[in-house]
């Protein structure tokens, strides 16, 4: 259907003349938004986008997929939420003012890039994690590249002068996100590699789900585990059956198509697939025992409009029961991340999520950011209850991790921007990479850079064994559709290594 039009409701009536008829009223708005705008996710309020944005999407919620029984909205539906939203919503959103500048700590800043490439290349880094990959003693930083398609390694063995990025794994299916455990439990690193299927949205199932176990000569040899999904997004590891072997999940966050979130079953002939859920929006999925009854439960964070952290309990027999910890409070939130970490010291585990999606507009958005949700044991079902705990807010936080930043024994968290679409003269003055204090008491935040908003991956680890913690930024260079160049150029990865 056409885009709908709103009409200005200030009307302006002049003196008819003879002979002609008086001007009808123009009808008020509706008092509430029609029911038909809450039966597949949260009621978006006034405030979560600016009118012109209300005006541009709804007419387009005739085109996506409804739950089984949810009838699609009517048209009339939509003009009603149209008129709606168009007479209550703001102008414009607020603005966040830019963190004040880290002063205590001291970071010397490098920047690498693979061989070859000597003036800033196309780096598309959708991942980055500190690990004692290629010695034991010292911490590597892996990564992979969309657009190269391979996963890559940064050594910490190589003298900082004749430091570059190498590859590690070569023809790799779109790697968005990596997973490193010891799947086959033979004392080695494995990746678990989720395969996007390509750069651009589609309802198309060219993503996959890959293990890549190591060998003895520390080769990498891969099975396609999930062979054909749709925009595979999260692999993960656990034993769910208790049988003494690692079981899969797969997140698959689809589109407006075939998403999915399932368990993979190991068994003696491979991995049998039983999905969970088939909506699109599958971020990440996590184990961790929720109930305490000592068998692996999941929690796992679901975007799209349905904006929610979800928990899967465990009931036997690879048998999980849903539960929403937590539903964001409209569906424009934007989550796109989730790591269990033990934030408040108390030995359990904790929530760490962020919200900051902001690639369906050019919109800055004051309530992306980054909360913890803590665990504040079990209910009276005996399952975790968990409160969400704001920390701080970020314009298109894609990423948060945790670490001890400040050397006091407490977890700090790190996040990034990641805004490439945007003109990068919006980015001047704007926080690109922020660390969060956490001062017992609550959060104070700290700006690490501005004006560089392209970071969709970061990690944080001792990578120089000196004894604190450095801070690295994986870079995502933004190819303009229209003219096919690209906005800015850069390093793949960008060090902060603490003095």
């Amino acid at each position: 259907m056409r885009p709908l039009l709103l009409v200005s409701f200030v009307l302006l009536v002049g003196c008819p003349g003879d002979g002609e008829a008086p001007a009808t009223p123009a009808a008020p708005p509706p008092a509430e938004p029609p029911a038909s705008c809450s039966a597949c996710h949260a009621l978006p309020p006034v405030d979560s986008l600016p009118k012109g944005r209300f005006v541009e999407v709804i007419p387009t919620m005739s085109d996506m997929p409804t739950p089984s029984g949810v009838e699609a909205p009517s048209a009339e539906d939509l003009a009603a939420a149209v008129a709606y939203y168009g007479a209550h919503a703001p102008e414009a959103l607020g603005t966040l003012e830019p963190a004040p500048a880290e002063e205590r700590l001291q970071f010397d800043v490098q920047r690498y890039v693979p061989r070859g490439i000597k003036d800033g290349g196309l780096p598309s880094v959708s991942f980055l994690r500190f690990a004692a990959l290629s010695d034991p003693e010292k911490l590597d930083l892996v990564l992979s590249d969309m657009r190269a398609q391979a996963l890559m390694l940064l050594p910490a063995w190589a003298p900082p002068k004749h430091r570059y990025i190498r590859p590690l794994v070569r023809e790799v299916n779109y790697p968005a996100h990596v997973r490193l455990t010891d799947v086959d439990q033979d004392g080695r690193v494995d990746l678990l590699v989720a395969g996007l299927g390509g750069l651009q949205p589609s309802n198309g199932r060219q993503g996959s789900a890959l293990v890549l176990t190591q060998n003895a000569e520390r080769k990498f040899e891969r099975q396609a585990v999930v062979p054909q999904a749709g925009r595979v997004v999260d692999v993960n590891a656990g034993d769910f059956d208790g049988d003494g072997d690692l079981d899969l999940t797969v997140c698959a966050f689809g589109w407006r198509g075939p998403g999915q979130l399932l368990v993979l079953e190991r068994g003696e002939q491979g991995w049998t697939p039983r999905e969970l859920d088939p909506r699109d929006g599958w971020l990440d999925a996590a184990p961790l025992d929720l109930d305490g009854d000592g068998d692996l439960d999941l929690v796992s964070l679901l975007a799209q409009e349905h904006e929610q952290v979800v928990a899967w309990i465990n009931r036997g027999g690879l048998a999980f029961e849903p539960r929403v910890l937590h539903a964001a409070p409209h569906p424009a939130w934007g989550y796109s991340g989730l790591t269990v970490e033990d934030l408040d010291g108390d030995g359990d585990p904790d929530l760490l999520v962020s919200n900051g999606d902001a690639l369906d507009d050019d919109l800055l958005k004051p309530y992306h950011g980054v909360s913890w949700f803590e665990n504040q044991g079990p209910g009276d079902d005996g399952v975790a209850r968990f409160v969400e705990r704001r920390i701080g807010a970020l314009y298109g936080c894609e990423r948060a991790v945790a670490g001890d930043l400040d050397g006091d024994g407490d977890l700090d968290v790190v996040a990034t921007a990641f805004l490439p679409q945007l003109d990068p003269a919006r980015w001047k003055g704007l926080d690109s990479l922020v660390w969060f204090e956490n001062t017992g008491e609550g959060w104070s935040k700290h700006s690490l850079e501005t004006g560089r908003c392209y970071h969709p991956a970061v990690a944080v680890g001792d990578y120089d064994a000196d004894g604190d913690v450095d801070v690295a930024v994986g870079n995502w260079v933004w190819v303009d559709p229209k003219t096919q160049k690209p906005t800015v150029r850069c390093e793949y990865v960008t060090l902060f290594m603490q003095r």
